[in-house]
Parts: C-alpha cells; structure tokens; sequence
C-alpha cells in the first residue's frame, strides 16, 4: 500500500513538474519574433512562429472558399505584393474562437481598418471538412515542422472565423488576415531554440494566425549595365542578362525607368556596327505557360521597337525572342528568384557559315 502510494505521489509530482514546465513554454515567444506595430495581440497570447519578408506575394481571401480537401480553392482572391509579416499565437485557455476574433475586430476598426470579408465556418468551405484551413493556411496550421525552430502537429476543429480588413492611408495600403480556429485534438509544439522544450494544446484551445501584408513595390537593386560590360559578356559567354529594362506586371509597355539600361544597349550597337542580336525576353512562372510566351514576346518586341525608333538602329541587327518562364535562372518559389527569372537578356546571333 505504501509503494503504491509513493507511486501515485510520485506520479502527482511529475505531472505537476510537467505542467509547469509547460507554462514556462509559453510563457516566452518563439526567438526573434515580436508583434506588428499595427495589429496588437489579443491578452495572453503565446508567439509560436514569427516570419517577415520584405517583399512577398499573397493572395487575400475576400470570399467563401469553394470545395473540399485537395479541392478547396478561392474563387475570390485579391494578389499583394509588399512586406508579409505572419504571426502564428496561441490564445489563453478557456477562451473562444468568437471572443477572440471579436477583439480582433474591435482592435482593427480602432486603427481604422474596413472589413472586406468576414465569416465564420459554416460560409468558409463546403462540408464537414475544414477546407478554409486546407486551402489558406496549409503548412502553418497544418501539420508541419521545422518553421522557425518550432514544429506543430495538430488537428484542427469545424470552430474556426476569419476577417480581412484593409487600411488605405497616405497613399500606402495594409491589409491584415486574422484566422482563429480551435484545436481538434491534442496536439504538441516544440521549442527547438535555444533549448528543447514542449507544450501542449489541448482540444479545444484556440490558434490565431494574423497576416499583415504592407503594399509597395519592388525595391529595383539591379545595377545599370554597362557598353563595355555587355561587350565583355557577349564575347566570353555569347550573352548577357540585363534587369534594368522594366514592365508593370502583365504589361509590355517599357517603364521611364529602363532609360539607362536602352542607352547603353544602343551604344553597344553603334560602336560595333556588324553585331547582331536575340533580344530575349523572360518571365517569372505567375500566370499560365502559354500567356507568358505571348507576353514575353511583345516585352521583347517593345525593345526592339525603342532602339528602332528612338535610336536609329537598323530592326534587321535585332531578332525578339519570347521563351516565357522555360529558361530560370532562380527558383520561382520565392519573390527574389522570381524578380532574377523577369529579365531581358541579350544573345549574339552570329549564324556560322556551316551547320552540323
């Protein structure tokens, strides 16, 4: 009787150990994350993963998402670009989904956001499924690991709400994503940095992920190339890639901006009056195959038609050439690679008296 009892106490103790090294957990956000300046916490909150891009792509909610599973997609989407600051917390136990997004609501409507859509479960997907989750938030609050230095695994419940809100002011817009939904079984994270440690949510306990996408163009950090430089690189390699010729997305229309870039290109011209030339435009992978093959052909041509006209340069030295997103020099996963992939690249076109 007494072994058992010194078990059961024993056992007590561990599991009361345990539960305070899980309050520890959470008492500490994960390392380097912190909140928006713009959004602030609901009270109590835990940081579990923190991530903020400079310059990104997402692509809003604004309406119902329609199917289930594998299939659930947004018919109603609105693309950003900009800084995307993503914060993943977790809300104090005991409260709700509702009350939690209430907050949320009355936090943005003071800091003079306009809802655009809003909803709970029964508008965000079709059927038992949790579909909104499946098709905005996979590999956040799905299963998923190595984020940050901290893993989550859990199923998440039918309780979940959503709100995008936006705010236009000094010409500048940010949009903000706020998603509450209910764990749906008991689920761990793990704090990998600096030391191991893990902790528990329990059925029921409420996940928040705020998205704050800040709106502003690409930063352009290609510098000018110059005559001689695309010289040197025509002679070595047969080509050369050049990034300060610029577009508006889906547009071929050159930009004032690409000046400098089409000066240089016709001093190389004139100063070696026999060189011909592939003018060669690419793009990133946004859009269909096929579009980008048109488009990227007519951005082609549009500089083909700026150094006829504006410089004097015979049209039958210059060749468009449009291979949409066929030849990447980066991955497309990211904002970075895809801004390296959009060029215009130049390729000696010296055809050889004899082929094999």
């Amino acid at each position: 009787m007494f072994i058992v009892r010194s078990r059961l106490i024993a056992l007590l103790l561990a599991s009361l150990a345990l539960a305070g090294a899980t309050r520890t957990a959470e008492a500490a956000d994960v390392q380097g994350s912190r909140d928006h300046p713009l959004v602030k916490r609901y009270e109590g909150s835990v940081i579990l993963r923190y991530s903020s891009n400079a310059f990104d792509l997402y692509r809003l909610p604004v309406g119902p998402v329609e199917g289930k599973g594998a299939k659930a997609r947004f018919p109603k989407g609105l693309p950003l670009q900009g800084r995307v600051t993503r914060i993943t917390y977790l809300a104090p136990v005991g409260r709700s989904t509702l009350e939690v997004m209430k907050n949320y609501e009355q936090e943005l409507s003071a800091g003079g956001f306009t809802s655009l859509f809003a909803g709970a479960h029964q508008s965000l997907g079709e059927g038992n499924d949790n579909a909104f989750t499946a098709a905005a938030y996979q590999g956040l609050i799905l299963p998923s690991s190595g984020n940050n230095g901290v893993s989550l695994h859990l199923a998440v419940s039918r309780d979940d709400r959503f709100l995008a809100a936006r705010r236009s002011q000094a010409g500048s817009d940010v949009h903000v994503a706020v998603y509450a939904v209910a764990a749906g079984g008991l689920a761990h994270y793990v704090y990998t940095d600096p030391v191991a440690r893990k902790g528990f949510v329990s059925p029921g306990r409420v996940l928040v992920q705020v998205d704050v996408i800040e709106a502003k163009p690409l930063e352009s950090r290609m510098v000018t190339v110059a005559a001689n430089e695309m010289a040197r690189s025509l002679t070595s390699s047969g080509s050369v890639a050049l990034y300060g010729i610029l577009f508006d997305s889906n547009s071929a229309e050159i930009k004032s901006e690409s000046t400098p870039t089409l000066d240089e290109i016709a001093k190389l011209l004139k100063t070696q009056p026999a060189l011909r030339l592939l003018v060669v435009g690419h793009t990133d992978n946004v859009g269909a195959f096929e579009f980008n093959v048109d488009l990227s052909q007519r951005r082609a041509t549009s500089v083909v038609r700026a150094l006829t006209s504006r410089y004097g340069i015979d049209a039958k030295r210059l060749t468009p050439v449009g291979v949409s997103f066929s030849s990447p020099v980066a991955s497309n996963k990211t904002e970075e690679g895809r801004a390296k992939n959009r060029r215009v690249q130049l390729v000696e076109n010296e055809p050889t008296s004899s082929s094999r």
